[in-house]
């Protein structure tokens, strides 16, 4: 199994291995050094109770982004915002990138940290649809996968 450090800029250095002995696209990896899966606890945003597939609105997530989360989908809710979102992929999982290119990724997906999440990823246009959301979601510490044509794609890049 491949172990590798990254340099996370949240989180400092990390270690982790993949799941198989040779590099694969977007394989699962398990934490060696230097993160704690166990800050990945669950939180309740309750305007995503009844998106499809965000499991009655308890999302994991990492605990020092919990209070950005929250406070970004009730400012979503409160500007009628949330019309635009039809369906949740889901936060945590301990995996490496899946660039939309295809090529292969040995850095650890930021959904690995539980700080990613993806919203409408079957809208047909890769979660394009979301973009009236993003200007609300980057005032509360996100990054918007458009900037790396992933656009379903959000992630904490700063814990304010």
């Amino acid at each position: 199994m491949p172990t590798s450090t990254h340099n996370h800029p949240l989180f400092g250095p990390v270690t982790f291995k993949t799941k198989h002995d040779t590099w694969v696209f977007g394989d699962d990896i398990t934490f060696i050094s230097g993160f704690k899966v166990s800050d990945i606890t669950s939180v309740n945003v309750p305007e995503l109770k009844n998106i499809r597939g965000a499991n009655g609105g308890i999302v994991r997530f990492h605990k020092k982004g919990h209070a950005q989360l929250q406070a970004a989908f009730k400012e979503l809710a409160a500007q009628n915002m949330l019309r635009v979102i039809k369906t949740f992929g889901g936060s945590l999982n301990l995996r490496l990138r899946r660039p939309i290119s295809g090529n292969l990724s040995k850095l650890p997906s930021n959904h690995a940290f539980g700080i990613a999440i993806d919203l409408n990823e079957d809208d047909g246009s890769n979660g394009g649809s979301v973009a009236p959301v993003a200007p609300i979601l980057k005032k509360h510490g996100f990054l918007w996968g458009k900037s790396f044509n992933d656009p379903m794609h959000f992630e904490l890049n700063k814990f304010l």
